[in-house]
């Protein structure tokens, strides 16, 4: 089985702490004794600030932010050019007795404002 969710439009966040990414959520089914591997694809996301600028990436389980993360920042304190990072996070998630909501979430390094103006999926396989 598979589940599979993607963004329409642009969005960016300068949230310092995690905060969802509109459109990438999740109902995984119930299952003890399987582990879903969900996987977040942000193909070409990119920040603007001015203190090395970045983002980070994770997903949250009712609400339950995964210690495993994905993330970037430029080397510079102020790139010459904001180039796209390309980043994907997987990670195994139990199935439970009950269904789980998992939501994609996401913040801004340092006060940067973390930008996708392309489609970002959020995906489940069992």
């Amino acid at each position: 089985m598979a589940l599979y969710a993607q963004t329409t439009g642009s969005h960016s966040t300068n949230a310092p702490t995690w905060t969802p990414i509109p459109g990438l959520s999740l109902t995984i089914p119930e299952g003890v004794g399987t582990t879903a591997i969900i996987t977040l694809n942000v193909p070409m996301p990119y920040a603007t600030g001015d203190a090395n600028p970045g983002g980070t990436f994770g997903v949250s389980v009712n609400g339950a932010v995964s210690p495993v993360v994905a993330g970037f920042t430029y080397n510079e304190p102020v790139p010459p050019s904001f180039g796209r990072v390309p980043t994907t996070l997987v990670v195994g998630i139990p199935l439970g007795n009950a269904a789980q909501a998992v939501q994609a979430v996401w913040y801004g390094v340092r006060g940067s404002t973390v930008n996708i103006d392309s489609p970002a999926s959020l995906s489940a396989t069992f």
